[in-house]
């Protein structure tokens, strides 16, 4: 009987050979300068291709001072871009995921998210990386508009006398915000837990969601909801958002059914190496390799530039 652990990384490949995805690494050096290595993996272009390839999805990064190397693995295809930048170095663009319309593919011109990166001296033996990623896209679209029968199952949860259609819709915008770094990350998304273990993402999102939700159920609504009743609205709201069919994961074969056509949830992974201590961050830290991560779907950014920081020591 084959292994669980087996099983797991079987299910992991499986899951990673569905869409193109980016891992991008800052390596910071003693003296300040540093270099980005920008891995672009993606499904090898076939007779009867259905998924999106790298050309697909991203734009490839490009002109003088880039270095590119190629390799295909288990069916996928891997394209690795590097570059060095001296101290106070700055790039945009080398992650740019195109923007595209559900069945007609990419759209010439348009892109649905970018990036800004900066490594820069801000102390005698200090620098600061910092990341922005922008949304370009129609934000709206990523739990999509708005309906009908969304306000009255936001209404339906509430107590009678607050169910107005004017406080269904605050609410309702409230925990779109709330809810988009706690789904596509940074951290553990938990779109990707609720594929493999819908139980335990309905659990992790009262923990992470609980204490959000209650407090803007009280800075909404004020004491015309007692505690109790604000924890029970609470839980109901979260319960029900997650197992909405709109929350559900997509197929990305379904998605992708026409040609060139991203279907979005492009997985991305940043990666800092520092050459010393890390003075402070708001990513991960690895303890045993001494890097600063970060994890998430494009989706982060849709509704705020999400923001990467490491302050980290150089000579």
């Amino acid at each position: 009987m084959r292994s669980l652990a087996l099983s797991v990384i079987l299910l992991a490949e499986i899951l990673l050979s569905a869409c193109a995805r980016v891992r991008v690494t800052t390596e910071i050096k003693s003296d300040g300068a540093w270099s980005r290595t920008v891995v672009l993996t993606g499904p090898l272009k076939k007779e009867g291709m259905q998924m999106p390839t790298l050309e697909d999805t991203f734009v490839i990064p490009s002109g003088a001072g880039w270095k590119s190397s190629e390799e295909k693995k288990n069916d996928n295809q891997v394209l690795t871009l590097e570059r060095q930048f001296p101290t106070d170095g700055r790039l945009q663009g080398d992650v740019s995921i195109k923007g595209n319309q559900p069945g007609k593919g990419h759209q010439p011109g348009t892109l649905r998210l970018t990036n800004e990166v900066s490594v820069k001296r801000i102390a005698p033996h200090q620098v600061e990386y910092r990341e922005t990623l922008q949304w370009k896209g129609d934000s709206s679209k990523v739990l999509g508009d708005l309906q009908p029968e969304d306000l009255s199952a936001v209404k339906a949860h509430l107590p009678a006398q607050l169910a107005t259609d004017a406080n269904a819709r605050e609410l309702a915008g409230k925990m779109a915000e709330l809810a988009i770094p706690v789904l596509f990350g940074p951290g553990d998304p938990l779109l990707a837990l609720g594929f493999l273990h819908p139980d335990l993402a309905v659990y992790r999102a009262n923990q992470r969601l609980g204490g959000l939700m209650i407090k803007a159920l009280e800075q909404q609504f004020g004491d015309k909801m007692q505690p109790a009743e604000r924890q029970d609205v609470a839980r109901r709201l979260i319960e029900a958002a997650l197992t909405s069919p709109k929350m559900s994961t997509p197929d990305p074969a379904a998605a992708s059914a026409s040609p060139g056509n991203s279907s979005g949830l492009t997985p991305l992974m940043f990666i800092v190496k520092p050459p010393g201590r890390i003075v402070s961050t708001n990513g991960e830290t690895d303890d045993l390799t001494g890097e600063v991560f970060w994890a998430f779907f494009e989706e982060a950014a849709a509704f705020k530039d999400l923001v990467l920081t490491a302050v980290v020591e150089v000579k």
